[in-house]
């Protein structure tokens, strides 16, 4: 690609992703950061200041409205969203999302349609990491086999409550539930939903589940669920997910077994172990994990080259959201719940 691409970042709310992402458009030569939109200039400022961008406003129509400008990437909260990338994308801008696209369904659905009628890439915040060294190592073993046919998986993720900026000591829009739909759980869940959904190629079939607040009581959303879900072609996988861990001890666990083999990964060891029944990792080895990184550059330049083939779709988004809100379903009425599927729903566009 020879054409250097221009992004504007639209919110700093979800600042995890959207400070590393600034940083990397600015060091990247194939890439450029134009501006930056945040309601709170000053935290704005503060982030361009250090890595020279020179556009600031508290406006993101300025920066969505730029014909300079080939990608929006909204990091506001999931309240402001749906307003962002419809603009966006009828703008002709592509797409990089906060995770859940949407705060409800209804809403998720009409982003679908305006990304359809644009013709633009939309990129998931949560499918960003398929295209990290492990989740390529990973996939690479499920699909060639290399474990045998899949029959579970788990996750399991220790945090605590998120921060509304990086000196902060408030949870911010994360833990108000008029902000987002979700809590502990959905905040990580939809990286592990992606993720199977994609090395297995199937669609979520039903979710069972509990939510609880082990920790803050008084939080407004969970602080700690437990989910299983069975995919179409009968495999099971499992998510814990918490913001109830203790203090600076995160760490995530998953495993993935099959019929002839078997990965698990371990973040607070930083290897990964690996079973098969015979052949060259014949019984259990060990060997450090390869990186997790996945700030999304590379992925949004191929995918909006002329030959690029998206790595995710803003359908990918739709249908883990889909997954997260039937899971929130089955844990309010302790029954057996099966995700709405985009294929079943009217998209006007």
């Amino acid at each position: 690609m020879s054409k250097t691409v221009r992004f504007g970042i639209v919110g700093l709310d979800h600042w995890y992703s959207a400070i590393p992402l600034a940083e990397e458009i600015a060091a990247n030569p194939a890439t450029e950061l134009v501006g930056i939109a945040h309601s709170d200039v000053a935290r704005a400022r503060e982030v361009a200041a250090r890595i020279g961008c020179s556009t600031v406003t508290d406006n993101a129509h300025e920066l969505i409205a730029d014909e300079s400008i080939d990608v929006i990437a909204s990091f506001v909260s999931v309240d402001k969203n749906p307003e962002v990338v419809i603009a966006a994308a009828r703008a002709g801008k592509h797409i990089i999302s906060v995770k859940p696209l949407a705060p409800t369904l209804a809403e998720a659905t009409e982003i679908v349609a305006a990304v359809r009628e644009a013709g633009v890439v939309f990129l998931p915040g949560e499918s960003r990491s398929r295209g990290s060294e492990l989740n390529q190592f990973v996939r690479r073993w499920v699909t060639e086999g290399r474990i045998g046919a899949v029959t579970s998986a788990s996750f399991s993720l220790s945090g605590g409550l998120p921060k509304s900026w990086p000196d902060a000591t408030d949870g911010g829009w994360w833990v108000d539930p008029q902000r987002s739909p979700g809590g502990g759980w959905m905040d990580h869940s939809l990286y592990q939903i992606d993720r199977m959904r994609w090395m297995l190629g199937e669609e979520v079939a039903e979710v069972s589940g509990r939510v609880a607040n082990l920790v803050h009581k008084g939080l407004g959303m969970e602080d700690y669920g437990h989910a299983i879900l069975r995919f179409d072609g009968g495999s099971m996988t499992t998510i814990e997910d918490t913001w109830s861990g203790p203090l600076g001890g995160w760490r995530i666990a998953s495993s993935i077994v099959g019929t002839t083999g078997a990965l698990h990964l371990d973040t607070s060891t930083g290897r990964i172990a690996i079973f098969q029944d015979k052949g060259e990792f014949a019984g259990w080895t060990e060997r450090p994990m390869p990186s997790d990184d996945a700030v999304g550059i590379d992925t949004i330049l191929k995918a909006i080259a002329s030959d690029g083939i998206p790595l995710a779709t803003v359908e990918d988004a739709w249908e883990n959201f889909a997954v997260c809100l039937a899971f929130y379903e089955a844990a309010a009425s302790g029954t057996v719940v099966q995700p709405e599927h985009l294929g079943r729903v009217a998209v006007a566009v």
